[in-house]
């Protein structure tokens, strides 16, 4: 009877400690600015899986074993913050707004606005993305950079449209291209050349001149383009001078291209080979023949030779920048050779912008923008092009 109660006490010593170890963690998070609750905030151990969110007081409850830990705290708008466990179960937390992504400015058609001062659905990315990128048309950058645009290239062509959809909008024959606005004037983004190759308009945009992207995806933000915004607008701002002394920037890259995973071919005596083979399987004598040329050597070609290359590709941009308390400019040059892996297909282009603001008096203020660019395109007819019915392109 001794040892049973003995082993009783020890089970249930065992069994208190056991549940000792595991404690319930509780608190409040608020806004450090004014000290209001903060829903939705996500609360997770640090180095485990397991987490959970405040409720709309603001408070939060969380299990753990561990005697120490750290907590983190994070929420959109709001800095993250990480807090140590410590001996006691109440850890509460004051998150700061994170300024930089509320004072973030977007373009609308109307004016410029604090992100966190737009109802309409607009994403938006800085030029500083598009940065030493082997890239033409600022487009092909936007790949996976904005939510809710989807842009596909249709082809291994130079200067082909690409496929450019928001938000999902599409059509079999029309186009599904939104409206692209540079510097409050719209730009043509339809077919422009003059033969069986696609041309591209945005082609003509220096990406190393581009400030910021900012796509209006709905119709609260769009409104103000009527039909023509109805697959979406895509604003561009290019770049003004800042204030200071004058600023001079080069950028530039070189690179090249080749055609990859390519399926290997016969050589001459594999061909005449496979292709005798053939005639004598239905009969016939063998009519194909290794051929060597006068110095008798054989004839051997690489079909691929005839199609494809390695091509090299170069961008160079020069700026200058400034600014006073009266006038602001922004001067560009730039030059793009580039060589698609298909041959006869380049593309070259020469550009040149100028951005000038001079404040006359206190409310009034003078500009131009100006900007030249000489596109030369060389492309063989493949792929799909835009105009045809069905096309990929629009």
């Amino acid at each position: 009877m001794k040892k049973l109660l003995q082993s009783l006490f020890v089970l249930l010593f065992i069994a208190g400690a056991a549940f000792g170890q595991e404690r319930t963690i509780t608190g409040t998070v608020t806004g450090k600015e004014d000290g209001f609750p903060l829903p939705g905030v996500s609360v997770r151990i640090k180095g485990s899986s397991g987490g959970t969110i405040t409720a709309a007081d603001g408070k939060y409850s969380i299990r753990t074993t561990a005697t120490t830990g750290t907590l983190e705290f994070s929420s959109i708008g709001f800095t993250s913050q990480s807090k140590s466990i410590g001996a006691g179960g109440v850890v509460n937390v004051a998150l700061s707004a994170d300024a930089k992504t509320l004072t973030d400015v977007v373009v609308t058609g109307y004016t410029t606005q604090s992100k966190r001062d737009v109802t309409g659905s607009i994403a938006s990315v800085s030029g500083e993305k598009l940065k030493n990128q082997p890239i033409q048309s600022f487009e092909q950058a936007l790949a996976g950079k904005a939510a809710g645009v989807n842009i596909i290239q249709p082809n291994g062509v130079l200067n082909n449209p690409p496929v450019f959809r928001v938000r999902g909008f599409n059509s079999i024959s029309l186009s599904s291209y939104p409206l692209i606005i540079v510097d409050g004037i719209p730009v043509f983004t339809g077919d422009q050349s003059s033969n069986s190759a696609a041309g591209n308009a945005l082609g003509d945009i220096n990406p190393a001149d581009i400030e910021s992207i900012d796509i209006l995806k709905d119709a609260a933000s769009s409104a103000i383009y009527g039909s023509r915004a109805a697959n979406g607008v895509v604003v561009i701002t290019t770049k003004k001078g800042k204030q200071g002394v004058t600023k001079v920037n080069y950028e530039g890259w070189v690179g090249t291209t080749k055609a990859q995973n390519l399926t290997p071919l016969l050589n001459a005596a594999e061909y005449v080979l496979i292709k005798n083979e053939s005639r004598t399987n239905i009969g016939l004598a063998p009519a194909f023949f290794l051929q060597n040329r006068s110095d008798g050597s054989q004839v051997e070609t690489n079909w691929y030779d005839y199609a494809y290359r390695t091509a090299t590709s170069q961008n160079h941009a020069l700026n200058f920048s400034g600014a006073n308390e009266k006038t602001s400019y922004y001067v560009s040059v730039g030059y793009g050779n580039q060589q698609g892996f298909i041959l006869g297909n380049s593309f070259e282009r020469k550009n040149g912008r100028v951005n000038l603001d001079h404040k006359l008096f206190k409310n009034v203020t003078i500009g131009t923008n100006f900007s030249y660019s000489n596109t030369l395109n060389r492309a063989p007819n493949t792929g799909s092009l835009p105009g045809q019915a069905f096309s990929t392109v629009g």
